[in-house]
């Protein structure tokens, strides 16, 4: 299995990531200026957090085409190297921008030293993450390190994409009926005045968080898995018309999210979509869609200081202050230290190997 790059998956990943951003920027700002925006415009904003579930299904997807030939057995010295691989990726720049975020919005001394290991989503007084979507980045560095033997055991006992469906399906179900504190230390005070099946998959901290992302990285096995037998996708452009569909319909969040793996799919073949995704400018948001990603929330929480300063305060502004500056800021830091971090490591690996082989 060739783990050449699908540059149609990448380019969803940079639209996403500017999904996310526009959600934020209108749950953040621009409610407050846009109070009697059409419904279903609102409704489609209003799923923009799951695009962090399309990055979770898109990272299972990923990983499996990555490592198919590194784990059809399991060994240790291949583990590690996956979890190098993993850190090399998202921590020089999650570290460098976390301290950015430390040193302008001042939060305590243990919060930083907690957050720079990436697992405070796990330690329940400091869950929060200094960067706001961090919660995100703390779950996909736990499911590191589960990844491997979990997509090892599924190779080797063969289990059908359709049973990761399944588990899938039992996993955002029973999050639809979960409001214990214990499990949800996020939206609990919300959700606990709502009775019954609640469809909303907005878990940002605690076990439901986890298996949200749990979830949502079977999703990427079993498309890998469809992926691997070659099945015929051509069907699957109706999801995609499905999918957007939903957009307009308040709750569908688990429908959304199990559609998720079949869109991706189809966008692995050639198609007027997938060239698009493909193209040099989409794509290229899509290498930058990390830094996006980490960046976004340092224009938001500076917007009301900067349109106070300015004298400029509307939802036009607000939208390309938070979207421009974004853009520009990320395309500095993915060139400055995103990429060169990746380099660094790559190259104290290949220097350390060498090392290891002469002696």
């Amino acid at each position: 299995m060739s783990a050449k790059e699908i540059k149609s998956l990448t380019g969803i990943r940079g639209l996403a990531a500017l999904y996310v951003i526009i959600f934020h920027w209108y749950v953040e700002i621009s409610n407050k200026q846009l109070p009697y925006i059409n419904g279903f415009v609102k409704t489609i904003i209003g799923h923009g957090y799951l695009s962090v579930d399309l990055f979770f299904v898109l990272s299972g997807f990923v990983l499996c085409l990555s490592s198919y030939k590194l784990f059809d057995h399991f060994r240790l010295k291949d583990y590690l190297s996956f979890l190098y691989k993993r850190f090399s990726r998202i921590f020089p720049l999650y570290i460098c921008i976390t301290l950015l975020y430390y040193m302008i919005f001042k939060y305590k001394l243990i919060n930083l030293f907690v957050n720079l290991t990436l697992f405070q989503g796990i330690i329940r007084p400091y869950n929060n993450s200094i960067i706001p979507p961090g919660w995100s980045l703390t779950n996909e560095w736990i499911l590191y390190f589960i990844f491997p033997l979990l997509f090892f055991l599924i190779l080797k006992t063969k289990i059908k994409p359709w049973m990761l469906i399944a588990i899938t399906v039992a996993i955002l179900v029973t999050l639809s009926f979960i409001r214990s504190y214990g499990v949800n230390w996020a939206n609990h005070f919300h959700l606990k005045g709502i009775k019954g099946f609640h469809p909303v998959i907005s878990f940002t901290r605690g076990p439901a968080s986890l298996l949200r992302t749990l979830s949502a990285y079977l999703l990427g096995i079993a498309a890998f898995l469809w992926y691997q037998k070659k099945t015929d996708t051509s069907y699957f452009k109706y999801v995609i018309a499905l999918l957007f569909v939903m957009l307009y319909i308040s709750k569908s969040d688990v429908f959304l999210i199990l559609l998720m793996p079949f869109a991706l799919l189809f966008l692995t073949e050639t198609s007027f979509i997938s060239k698009f995704l493909s193209s040099k400018f989409i794509y290229f948001i899509g290498l930058i869609s990390y830094s996006l990603y980490l960046n976004h929330y340092l224009f938001i929480k500076t917007y009301a200081k900067t349109a106070k300063l300015l004298g400029i305060n509307n939802s036009l502004f607000s939208f390309f202050y938070v979207i421009g500056c974004s853009l520009i800021f990320s395309i500095l830091t993915y060139y400055v230290i995103e990429k060169p971090g990746m380099n660094f490591f790559k190259r104290l690996r290949f220097k350390n190997s060498s090392v290891t082989v002469l002696n």
